[in-house]
């Protein structure tokens, strides 16, 4: 009966040891594979961080580029808009000017806009981003991401449809276009009687992405 159970145990150690190997071989895998893992991941947020920091370089460089704001500008046309004839001659030409960018403009850009009031006040330039004519992410000018929920991050579509609202007002608007890409590059409007009721927007630094 000893012997038996000796020839038994002698038969069963080769499996055991075997099981033994293999259960280490796995458990060496599944720690070479987290080791693997841990590398791409820490590799791919390397990379993350890298990017973000060569985008908020960029967008320093654009803001660098700007010129002082000009607050009472004479540039572009002026219109009368609490007479007929001048609201006529507005509306044509911001319809004109429209169907020129709706050509042209490109899926996805880039600008920076400045828009001023006299409530809520002046907010300065920022740099707007925008896919599929929505504002997809904005940056103020010490590169700090901006929301893009707030009344003055808009896309040049959002834009137009103010100045076509605009037609409407009792209002004094200048305004100037873009002669490359037709959107409205200079808006300057002061809401009758006033003199405390003004807007501003300006736009620069347009490019395609």
């Amino acid at each position: 009966m000893n012997r038996l159970k000796l020839s038994a145990l002698l038969f069963l150690s080769p499996v055991f040891c075997a099981g033994c190997r293999r259960q280490a071989i796995a458990n060496h895998d599944v720690t070479r594979d987290t080791t693997k893992v841990v590398e791409v991941v820490t590799r791919d947020t390397t990379k993350v961080v890298k990017v973000f920091t060569r985008d908020t370089t960029k967008v320093l460089e654009i803001f660098k580029d700007t010129a002082p704001a000009r607050i009472f500008g004479a540039e572009g046309r002026e219109f009368q808009l609490q007479t007929a004839a001048q609201r006529q001659a507005y509306r044509a030409l911001v319809r004109r000017e429209r169907q020129l960018w709706e050509a042209n403009k490109p899926r996805e850009y880039q600008f920076l806009l400045r828009v001023d009031c006299f409530c809520p006040g002046v907010r300065g330039w920022q740099l707007i981003d925008v896919r599929s004519g929505q504002p997809l992410r904005a940056f103020d000018r010490n590169g700090k991401p901006a929301p893009i929920t707030d009344w003055n991050t808009l896309s040049i579509d959002a834009l137009f449809d103010n100045l076509e609202r605009t037609a409407d007002q009792n209002a004094v608007t200048r305004i100037s276009f873009d002669p490359r890409w037709h959107f409205p590059a200079y808006v300057r409007t002061s809401y009758l009687p006033g003199p405390d009721a003004w807007s501003i927007y300006e736009l620069r630094a347009f490019r395609r992405k």
